[in-house]
């Protein structure tokens, strides 16, 4: 007599259930992640357009709401570009013909800015901002490559990275190639006279190489060829290629020693930096109330873009500063996860290269406001004006949302 398939198949059942409970976790967990992910943005985004309002009230007082449109039309574009990446499977990036694309238009983008700005007759379309280059002006509309192209920088590193962990390359094979993209991005960047951008560049990759398999000791070797080759780039830049430049950059890093070491800013270099500290003084604990601050009244240059986040402590204390900062913190530590609980190496290492991309921009741009490093000219994620930060922002955390939703 044979026995009932019922009985004959429970262990079989069980094990069938258990599955089907881990996929139905590891489902919500998918959800919970994103919408975590999503909740985060929506609130950033909204704080971001409450502070750029405030930041711009005497021209939205004179010229109406339309008066900042740019800023709210760069974030209804980049939810856009958020939603439709999210649905593109992020494992077609890695294909080789995506890879070439990808390195060819970083490398004709960051170049045609050097050579544009070299051209008279092309000055308008490449013009020189604050003394250096890295815009592209078509019209009433601008991009910065260097910025646009921080994505397709680690999307290559993330595949390099992941083609010598699934092949077995070895420390030397995988640094020779991380290497060689370094250079490409960070020294076109660089002869952009963007410094700025460079060490952010650096810091992404820096950041990738520590969570890859490589060993400490080979890091803190590629790191220390990197600097010198910085340095030289530096030398090159500061006392070769510009000698109009020399003076200026100089006296920066000087009025920042002085800063950091005597607590002196002087009324020409160091007066950004000096009317950034007076904002966030004033703001103390619970700040002057929304848009009471008075550093954006043409007391505090470039209010609007890189030292934005200096009306924000001004008008919200260090409270409101506690909380942008646990906003973004909390951001990385989704990204982080999503990387940890990724198989796909090429999906782990693009999550932490977004992830560090958002967070050492956070980190650097906080700094400077606060006169902890150089005026380095990098913009706040979400808040500074800008629409190629932006949209590049908006971007990455689609990729992320995929990412999570394809692991």
């Amino acid at each position: 007599m044979s026995v009932p398939i019922e009985k004959e198949n429970l262990y079989y059942k069980r094990n069938q259930l258990n599955k089907l409970d881990k996929q139905e976790a590891i489902k919500r967990r998918k959800k919970i992640r994103n919408g975590g992910i999503v909740t985060i943005l929506i609130l950033l985004v909204i704080m971001s357009l409450l502070n750029m309002t405030s930041v711009k009230l005497e021209t939205v007082y004179l010229k109406g709401i339309f008066s900042i449109k740019s800023q709210y039309m760069y974030m209804f574009i980049g939810i856009v570009c958020f939603l439709g990446i999210s649905r593109l499977n992020y494992k077609y990036l890695q294909e080789k013909k995506i890879i070439n694309f990808l390195l060819i238009i970083s490398v004709v983008s960051l170049l045609g800015v050097i050579i544009g700005s070299k051209i008279p007759s092309l000055r308008k379309i490449v013009p020189y901002v604050n003394g250096a280059i890295g815009w592209i002006r078509i019209g009433p509309f601008s991009i910065q490559p260097s910025e646009l192209m921080k994505l397709p920088f680690i999307i290559i590193m993330a595949k390099f990275l992941a083609k010598g962990e699934e092949e077995k390359y070895s420390t030397n094979g995988i640094i020779a190639n991380v290497i060689a993209i370094i250079f490409i991005y960070c020294g076109l960047v660089f002869f952009q006279k963007d410094l700025g951008t460079t060490i952010h560049y650096l810091s992404i990759a820096v950041f990738m190489l520590f969570m890859s398999r490589i060993s400490m000791k080979a890091i803190l070797i590629t790191s220390s060829f990197c600097g010198i080759g910085a340095g030289l780039l530096f030398y090159y830049i500061m006392f070769i290629g510009d000698k109009l430049s020399y003076n200026y950059r100089f006296r920066r890093v000087v009025s920042y020693l002085n800063g950091i070491l005597k607590n002196e800013y002087d009324l020409d270099i160091g007066y950004q930096v000096a009317q950034s500290l007076m904002a966030f003084g004033r703001g103390g604990i619970l700040g002057e109330g929304y848009a009471n601050g008075v550093q954006k009244y043409n007391y505090l240059p470039e209010a609007n873009t890189d030292f934005i986040l200096s009306t924000f402590g001004e008008e919200f204390g260090f409270i409101g500063m506690v909380l942008i900062l646990f906003l973004f913190l909390l951001l990385f530590n989704n990204i982080k996860r999503t990387a940890m609980e990724t198989h796909d190496y090429f999906g782990k290492y693009l999550a932490i290269g977004i992830g560090g991309y958002i967070i050492t921009q956070v980190l650097i741009n906080i700094y400077v406001t606060l006169g902890m490093l150089p005026v380095f000219g990098i913009p706040m994620p979400l808040f500074s004006s800008g629409g190629t930060s932006i949209l590049t922002i908006f971007l990455s955390l689609g990729i992320i949302i995929n990412i999570n939703r394809q692991r």
